[in-house]
């Protein structure tokens, strides 16, 4: 797989956004609550944000009408959802246009993190609000601790920008932005059986929320060792860190 300038993928399917969407609207933390209204709560007050590389939009129905804008280079019409075409170095808005910024799932797969910042905060307001969420490859529950192994192989390789993974904070104060808060939570996927666990091994890549360059060989190991993990009430985890930093 291929990789294109803006971090998409060359080969990557039209539909992956609507599996990402999917995804993270099925995983949930442990008191079942969704990643969505996780990564939206901290931009609970601003009047305009701005969703950068926002694939099929699922982050727009956290904010009240008027107050989201996506931005992705494949963006489609008829979505309903009100999203600009263009890539996340070269956003169309206007400076200082916006107070908060989200960037979900994308800094990983982004090969100028440097660019991208700094288009960001050309249109993020003084004191404005910028949220990142990436996936986390630390270790951080019992949980994870028993697919440690299956979970480590998979991130090894396969990431444009594997630093973004767990060492977010650190890559927002080198590009001159003061983090506010850091948190990770350990979401999980349902995996009731065999197949399921096939089904997340292939749409997991395509969601951003394993490496979307992972080879193929790797993959149906992941797939084999989640099937045989698999059975009614077992998960997955997904854990998801949540970087929360000013302008």
């Amino acid at each position: 797989m291929h990789t294109a300038h803006n971090g998409r993928p060359h080969d990557a399917r039209p539909d992956d956004a609507a599996v990402a969407e999917r995804l993270l609207r099925t995983a949930t933390d442990r008191s079942g609550a969704g990643p969505l209204p996780w990564v939206a709560a901290p931009l609970a007050d601003a009047s305009r944000v701005l969703d950068v590389r926002c694939g099929a939009g699922p982050l727009a129905g956290q904010f009240r009408p008027g107050r989201w804008i996506g931005v992705d280079q494949d963006a489609r019409a008829g979505t309903g959802r009100p999203v600009l075409r263009a890539a996340p170095d070269a956003l169309p808005v206007a400076d200082n246009a916006v107070d908060g910024v989200v960037l979900l799932l994308a800094l990983p797969v982004l090969p100028d993190v440097n660019a991208v910042f700094a288009e960001v905060r050309r249109v993020l307001r003084p004191t404005g609000t910028l949220v990142v969420v990436v996936p986390s490859a630390a270790t951080g529950s019992l949980a994870e601790l028993r697919t440690a192994p299956l979970l480590s192989a998979v991130h090894r390789r396969g990431w444009v920008n594997r630093s973004a993974l767990d060492n977010t904070g650190w890559l927002l104060a080198a590009a001159d932005f003061a983090v506010l808060t850091d948190d990770r939570v350990p979401f999980t996927l349902p995996v009731p059986d065999a197949a399921a666990a096939h089904a997340l091994a292939a749409d997991l890549p395509r969601a951003g929320l394993w490496p979307p360059a992972l080879p193929a060989a790797a993959r149906e190991r992941a797939a084999s060792g989640l099937a045989r993990r698999a059975g009614p009430g077992r998960t997955l985890p997904v854990p998801l860190r949540r970087v929360v930093a000013r302008r």
